[in-house]
């Protein structure tokens, strides 16, 4: 990530792109934890995507510490949203926001885009492997509820999870 963030900084946009793919998984649970009125799962995603370029825009600080400055980030900004602190991902939270940032054009289009390449992935995925995701991450399910639904082991469904989440960040990989 410490690579990444400095590539960014020094103006390859490419370099942003795999560092939001590497928060999806991220993105997508938190996401799904939010049921926030006039907004769809896929805008809350898209809000996720715009915390991650949101962050990276500010951060000030060396690069080990980008994951726990960007995670941090992302959380505050679905708690601002439901909270109502702010009423649309462009707006930031009041001055307690440690991460203000005027989006540009440039960027609701990655977000857009990025959301767009999410949901074309997940449609090349099986619908076992569909059901695993939609009940751990959307639904909120833990593993081990998952397995007993399924008929098997912890093990197994904690594994073919992280396989499926891996898949996921190869083939969207392949889409930059």
């Amino acid at each position: 990530m410490h690579e990444l963030i400095n590539k960014y900084k020094k103006g390859d946009n490419k370099s942003l792109e795999k560092i939001i793919d590497g928060f999806v998984p991220l993105i997508l649970k938190e996401a799904s934890r939010y049921k926030i009125k006039c907004y769809s799962y896929e805008d809350l995603v898209q809000h996720g995507y715009l915390s991650v370029i949101k962050a990276a825009n500010m951060y000030k600080g060396s690069g080990e510490s980008f994951k726990f400055y960007c995670i941090k980030a992302i959380k505050q900004n679905y708690k601002a949203l439901l909270k109502g602190e702010i009423k649309h991902h462009t707006e930031i939270p009041n001055d307690k926001d440690i991460y203000s940032y005027k989006f540009t054009v440039e960027d609701e289009v990655i977000a857009y885009e990025k959301t767009k390449e999410i949901y074309n992935v997940l449609d090349e995925l099986s619908k076992g492997e569909k059901k695993i995701l939609k009940s751990f991450y959307i639904e909120g399910s833990t593993i081990k509820s998952i397995a007993r639904d399924h008929n098997k082991s912890y093990n197994n469904i904690r594994y073919k999870k992280d396989k499926i989440v891996k898949k996921l960040q190869n083939r969207l990989k392949k889409h930059i």
